[in-house]
């Protein structure tokens, strides 16, 4: 047995393993277009490879690079060994091979499935759940994508009325040139330019909208949504936020106007290590999962009424540096 990084000629198999060991359609199964978008850095495919004495791939561990750059932190996708591995700590092995590898800072995955949080407990890796927030659109009166029974519970939900930052769209690589991505290199996972133009303006599928708060013509803050359609309906999705973390209050503000202006139902905001208080202040409330009169949804393809808690862990104990995100790894990703 052997393990080892990915080439580009091990693409077709490990798409192959995908198909028959994971999830038979899945688009990384089906669209290498989209699987070297994800996966491909120049030479080399961001998957960790286990093979067996037939030199047959038996193991695989996906990752995504949060920086594009050496020392980055490690977002780990799809994470599977065959039904036919006879080694019960395979698994295990893959992982330790990413942490060994050069250039690795923390390891994190946004995503994973609740039963093998026990493993990570096990291994001393941290693990927690994003917290899901919400701003109603209180014109709305029918909804067809969200379960809002008590509209009247967001009365008190103040909308944010603070205009310090000025939200403009940010619609060039040229413009992100203006954001210092360096002063947050203390964030997990830490995301550079380079990272954040591929991840949102060159998706070969969804189409982002990247917002950025401006003080005084500095560039503060990056806030990232996208548009999610069903039902003769619409909602807007907050995936990824970076900067300055008071100018979420006039994000809150232009998103209330927004929503309104567009007919949204919701913005949702799926997150960790951000300040409830900050976000409450923002216009913004807190959704509790097992509530079953507010249900906002999460999956889409296919859709599905219910709450879904997103699982993560990371392997830190800097858990106040954590700034997570739905579009981190691979949850913000077509099927």
């Amino acid at each position: 047995m052997s393990i080892s990084l990915a080439s580009l000629s091990d693409i077709n198999e490990i798409m192959s393993f995908i198909n028959l060991e994971w999830k038979e359609g899945h688009i990384l199964a089906k669209n290498q277009d989209f699987f070297k978008y994800e996966h491909k850095s120049k030479d080399q495919i961001n998957f960790v490879i286990s093979k067996d004495e037939n030199m047959k791939i038996n193991g695989v561990l996906g990752f995504i690079p949060s920086a594009l750059e050496e020392d980055s932190d490690i977002c780990t996708v799809i994470w599977k060994v065959s039904k036919n591995n006879q080694n019960p700590i395979l698994g295990i092995q893959l992982l330790q091979f990413l942490q060994k590898k050069k250039g690795v800072r923390i390891i994190l995955s946004v995503g994973i499935n609740k039963k093998t949080i026990g493993i990570y407990k096990y291994l001393g890796i941290y693990t927690d759940s994003l917290n899901q927030f919400v701003m109603i659109n209180k014109n709305i009166q029918d909804f067809k994508i969200a379960k809002v029974n008590k509209l009247k519970d967001f009365d008190d939900i103040s909308v944010s009325f603070d205009l310090n930052y000025k939200i403009k769209l940010v619609k060039r690589e040229f413009d992100l040139s203006d954001f210092n991505f360096e002063e947050y290199r203390q964030n997990i996972p830490f995301k550079n330019k380079k990272y954040f133009y591929k991840r949102y303006f060159e998706h070969p599928i969804y189409q982002y909208s990247v917002y950025g708060a401006y003080f005084n013509d500095k560039l503060s803050g990056l806030i990232v949504t996208r548009v999610q359609s069903y039902n003769e309906s619409k909602v807007l999705r907050i995936v990824d936020f970076i900067g300055e973390e008071n100018c979420l209050l006039s994000f809150g503000n232009f998103f209330s106007e927004l929503i309104v202006k567009k007919g949204y139902e919701y913005a949702d905001f799926y997150c960790f290590g951000l300040h409830q208080d900050l976000l409450n202040n923002a216009g913004f409330y807190l959704i509790d999962p097992s509530e079953e009169d507010l249900i906002i949804p999460n999956y889409f393809s296919p859709y599905l009424l219910k709450n879904i808690p997103i699982y993560f862990f990371a392997d830190t104990n800097k858990i106040e540096s954590l700034r997570l995100f739905k579009a981190d790894g691979d949850q913000d990703r077509p099927n």
